[in-house]
């Protein structure tokens, strides 16, 4: 930092103003974030969660259609888009087999019919339940991805797996960070799901996301 940057400094206060400022060796400025890393968009309102409320089975191979939870970005085209922060899956039931669970996810490449909204987005900043998020989201099961998206070739592993250690006892909880690595762009769908060695397991699945105006490339 200049010597008339820090008289700049200094003029602008009082003169009962003390400067202190940190500094390497090499003179490289010293900085302490003053917020946390999604503090702004939550506050604002444009940061979400959901989780399904029904568990479904872990899949023992990629899937098709299938999925745990499923999202649609409903906004037209040149809208928003729904930046993924992070996956999640929690067994809550126990079950008589032990298992080793890992999370995948999909991201459908071309525009599809909209799924239904069946599960209603949460605020993260406590706002309550939000009917204003564009993304749609559904309860997993079944075939609730579209066969373009859902290709098994799509799926990717999100995160490290995590084993059961005692037969008939919950506890599994799978978390992955994804940290915008993952866009969904209006008209595509997202489908989350958990592959193991056994489809004895259930898992209640989750996503949580932020919304933003964007120029994709």
């Amino acid at each position: 930092m200049s010597m008339p940057f820090l008289e700049k400094l200094l003029k602008r206060g009082t003169t009962s103003t003390e400067l202190s400022a940190q500094g390497t060796d090499a003179g490289e400025k010293l900085v302490a974030p003053g917020a946390a890393e999604y503090e702004e968009l939550t506050r604002q309102g444009y940061s979400f969660h959901v989780t399904s409320t029904t568990a479904t089975a872990s899949v023992v191979a990629l899937p098709t259609r299938a999925a745990g939870i499923a999202m649609s970005n409903a906004d037209e085209d040149g809208g928003k888009s729904i930046i993924i922060d992070a996956i999640y899956a929690i067994n809550i039931v126990g079950h008589g087999s032990l298992g080793q669970f890992g999370l995948i996810c999909v991201l459908g490449q071309t525009d599809v019919a909209m799924m239904a909204r069946t599960l209603i987005p949460r605020k993260n900043n406590g706002g309550g339940p939000s009917y204003d998020s564009i993304a749609n989201v559904a309860a997993g099961g079944g075939t609730v991805l579209d066969a373009v998206t859902g290709v098994a070739i799509g799926w990717i592993p999100m995160g490290t797996s995590a084993s059961q250690s005692v037969i008939s006892l919950p506890g599994v909880v799978l978390w992955a960070p994804v940290d915008g690595r993952i866009i969904i762009p209006p008209g595509r769908a997202f489908g989350v799901n958990v592959i193991g060695n056994n489809a004895t397991n259930t898992f209640n699945c989750g996503i949580v996301w932020h919304e933003k105006q964007l120029t994709l490339g």
